[in-house]
């Protein structure tokens, strides 16, 4: 599962700003060899990811 919001401000005609968030909802199952014995673990990653910008226009 993930999801994205964000949204983008005019300031005036040559400025804008934007704001973002991201979550994501990965897990997995990792299987390797340690001492000749295999061996599996869960991994869980649920990261959150903000993000905040200015841009110019040319």
């Amino acid at each position: 599962m993930a999801g994205q919001v964000g949204m983008d401000y005019l300031i005036n005609r040559d400025w804008l700003i934007n704001m973002s968030v991201w979550y994501m909802d990965i897990d997995t199952t990792a299987s390797y060899k340690l001492g000749g014995a295999q061996q599996h673990d869960s991994v869980r990653l649920d990261p959150w990811v903000f993000m905040f910008s200015a841009g110019y226009r040319f």
